[in-house]
């Protein structure tokens, strides 16, 4: 992934400052640096369709497409709190699966098209991302919050007809944007419900975006 060394060097930052601010035995709600930690699941809807699916994977004989773009995501990720009100964001998305079924008349057999009959893709998509995060104070009971970053992700899984199979892997690196609500739920503990618009866009095959409404349980040291 391109975001990789990215990661690697920020991670390389917050994590002695991490132990800085343990040692000095910060208050999670004291306005110095802070780290925190948040995961949760997301329900996720691609907005991906039959001319998506003509777009990535079509030979010109396909028909009768049917494309299934609602699925079931996760998120896990480290966070470095520069002020009361902005942080540092790193991790992993996953973002679920897409699967799409259409019919070839096998016009395009000779050219290396499919066969006639049935054409089946099934793909996965996740990644990693970089990015900042806004927000009212921590120290709020109750706070709003935005995101906004690059998701460098990968689509991948196979495709099928009726006489052979492959897969395809298609890689790129876009922006992402969220916006959500944060209740505290303990001391250094938040729950955040939010909404985030992920890009997927290589510019070559794949032209798509993804949706996401997800719940989060953070937690700050």
């Amino acid at each position: 992934m391109k975001l990789l060394s990215a990661l690697t060097l920020a991670s390389i930052v917050v994590i002695p400052n991490l132990g800085l601010a343990e040692h000095r035995g910060r208050s999670p709600y004291q306005s110095g640096p802070s780290m925190y930690i948040f995961g949760g699941a997301s329900a996720v809807e691609h907005d991906y369709d039959s001319s998506n699916f003509r777009y990535s994977f079509g030979d010109g004989s396909l028909s009768d497409i049917d494309t299934d773009n609602e699925t079931g995501g996760l998120r896990l990720g480290l966070g470095f709190g520069f002020s009361p009100e902005l942080a540092l964001e790193m991790g992993f998305v996953d973002l679920g699966s897409i699967t799409g079924t259409g019919f070839s008349d096998g016009s395009q057999l000779l050219t290396n098209g499919y066969t006639a009959g049935r054409v089946d893709m099934d793909g996965d998509v996740d990644g990693v991302f970089l990015g900042i995060k806004v927000h009212t104070p921590e120290r709020e009971p109750m706070g709003l919050y935005a995101r906004f970053g690059v998701y460098a992700w990968e689509f991948a899984g196979t495709v099928q007809d009726n006489s052979q199979g492959g897969k395809f892997s298609v890689e790129g690196t876009d922006p992402y944007v969220g916006v959500g609500l944060r209740f505290a739920v303990a001391e250094n503990a938040d729950l955040q419900i939010g909404y985030d618009h992920y890009v997927l866009d290589d510019d070559e095959s794949v032209d798509m975006s993804a949706n996401t409404l997800s719940a989060d349980l953070v937690l700050r040291f």
